[in-house]
C-alpha cells in the first residue's frame, strides 16, 4: 500500500518532530531571556539617568567599589566623632559643673543664695587691699554681677540659669587673681576689678534699668552661648597673663571684644617729670650747693634728712596702668540626650 511508512520513515518524522520541539523551546526561551535582559538594560538606562547613581554604574567596579567606599567614610565618620568628643569633653564637663547639675544649690533658690554669699565672701578675703598692688582690689559694691539678689532671693525659674551665672562668674574672678599672683611686673600695680555683668544684664553693675529674666542662647546642637563684661584697670602683665588663662582653661571661654585705654600714651613733658624732682628751696642746705646738687648728693650718701623722691625710672615707666573693657563668651557642650541614637553612615 502506497500510504504505508516504512520504520525508516517513521523514526525520521519523529526524529524531524522533536527537532521542532526542541528548536520552539529554545525560541522560548530565548525571547524570554531576551526580555529580561531588555528590562535589565531599561533599569539600566534609567539609572544611568540618575546623576548620583550614574557616576557608580560607570566608575571600574560599580556598586562594589562604592559599598567599599561607603564603609570607609563611615568608618572615618566614627573616627571624626571620636576625636570631636574629645575635644569637647572638658566643654561638657565645664557646662556641668557649672550648671551644677545634681546639686541641690541650682535647683533651690534658698541654697543657691547662701552659694551666692559664700562665694563673695571667699573672694572678698581673698581680694587686695585697696591702695596696695599684692592683689585684685574688688570695687566696693562688687557682688559678681548678682547685687539685685543681696537682699532677695530669685524665682524659682530662674534658679538653674543663675546657678550657672554665679559659677562662670566666679570662675572668672579667681582666673583673674591667679594672674595677679603670678604675674611677673617690672614695677607692682594696682589691679582693680570694677564690675562683672552677666546674662541676666541686671543689677547696679549694669545700668538702672530692670532686671531681665536670664536669657542663654541655645542653639539646636545644644550649644549655650552667654555673654559677661568685665571693666577693671590693671597692668599689661596682669591683662596678657588674665588672657592666656581664658584661652587654656577647660571651660570654654571666648574673648568676643577688647577696649584698652592707656592713661600714659603720650609720654610725659619734660617739666612734668623735673616737678617731680623739685625741692623746697627753704630746705636746701647752707653749704653753697645748689638745691638739686645737694639733694642729689645726699641721697647717694644715704643721709638720714634726703626727701623721699621717686626713682627716674618709675616716673617715666612704672605705673602704667590700663583700663580694660573685656567681653568674654562663656560656651557649653550639653551632653546627648540619653537613649538617643546616633546616626552612622549607610551603605550603598
Amino acid at each position: 500500500m502506497k500510504g504505508k511508512m516504512t520504520q525508516a520513515q517513521i523514526l525520521l518524522a519523529a526524529g524531524g518532530g522533536g527537532f521542532l520541539l526542541l528548536v520552539g523551546a529554545l525560541a522560548w526561551f530565548g525571547w524570554s531571556s531576551l526580555g529580561e535582559v531588555q528590562t535589565q538594560a531599561q533599569a539600566l538606562a534609567e539609572k544611568k539617568m540618575k546623576p548620583e547613581l550614574a557616576a557608580i554604574i560607570s566608575r571600574p567596579g560599580g556598586a562594589g567599589a562604592a559599598r567599599k567606599e561607603a564603609t570607609e567614610v563611615a568608618k572615618l565618620a566614627e573616627e571624626i566623632g571620636q576625636g570631636e568628643e574629645a575635644l569637647v569633653a572638658s566643654w561638657r564637663e565645664g557646662y556641668e559643673k557649672a550648671s551644677g547639675q545634681g546639686e541641690p544649690w541650682s535647683q533651690d533658690a534658698n541654697q543657691w543664695k547662701d552659694r551666692l554669699i559664700q562665694a563673695n565672701d571667699a573672694l572678698a578675703k581673698r581680694a587686695g587691699k585697696k591702695g596696695g598692688n599684692s592683689g585684685v582690689i574688688l570695687a566696693n559694691d562688687f557682688y559678681l554681677g548678682l547685687q539685685e539678689f543681696k537682699q532677695q532671693n530669685p524665682p524659682a525659674d530662674q534658679v538653674p540659669a543663675l546657678a550657672r551665672q554665679l559659677s562662670v562668674s566666679e570662675r572668672l574672678v579667681k582666673l583673674l587673681m591667679e594672674a595677679k599672683s603670678e604675674a611677673k611686673e617690672g614695677y607692682p600695680t594696682q589691679c582693680i576689678l570694677q564690675s562683672l555683668v552677666g546674662p541676666t544684664a541686671g543689677g547696679k553693675e549694669e545700668s538702672n534699668a530692670p532686671a531681665e529674666k536670664p536669657k542663654a542662647a541655645v542653639d539646636a546642637s545644644g550649644v549655650v552661648r552667654e555673654k559677661y563684661t568685665i571693666q577693671m584697670e590693671c597692668s599689661p602683665e596682669v591683662l596678657y597673663g588674665f588672657m592666656q588663662r581664658l584661652a587654656k582653661d577647660p571651660w570654654l571661654f571666648i574673648v568676643m571684644d577688647l577696649n584698652l585705654e592707656n592713661d600714659l600714651k603720650d609720654f610725659p613733658k619734660r617739666s612734668e617729670v623735673a616737678k617731680k624732682f623739685a625741692v623746697d628751696p627753704k630746705k636746701q642746705s647752707g653749704s653753697g650747693v645748689p638745691a638739686q646738687e645737694g639733694v642729689e648728693a645726699e641721697g647717694a650718701r644715704g643721709g638720714a634728712n634726703a626727701p623721699a623722691k621717686p626713682p627716674l625710672l618709675m616716673v617715666l615707666a612704672g605705673k602704667e596702668r590700663v583700663k580694660v573693657v573685656l567681653r568674654v563668651d562663656f560656651v557649653g557642650w550639653r551632653a546627648p540626650a540619653p537613649g538617643k541614637p546616633v546616626e552612622k553612615g549607610k551603605s550603598t
